[in-house]
């Protein structure tokens, strides 16, 4: 499970994305055992190093 982020894929393989993490949202699998969460693949990977904080729920 993780947290996710919904995106939509230019075309422009120069494109450069600007992601706002603040906009991550927890999938239904984490709330039930109804719902079964994706196996991210081998080319789900990011070669870069994200640094973010964690968020806080209340």
């Amino acid at each position: 499970m993780g947290r996710y982020i919904d995106f939509d894929l230019d075309s422009d393989s120069g494109h450069i994305y600007t992601i706002d993490f603040n906009l991550a949202y927890n999938p239904y699998c984490a709330y039930s055992s109804r719902y079964s969460c994706a196996i991210p693949t081998k080319e789900d990977y990011l070669d870069i190093a994200v640094e973010a904080g964690e968020k806080s729920f209340h």
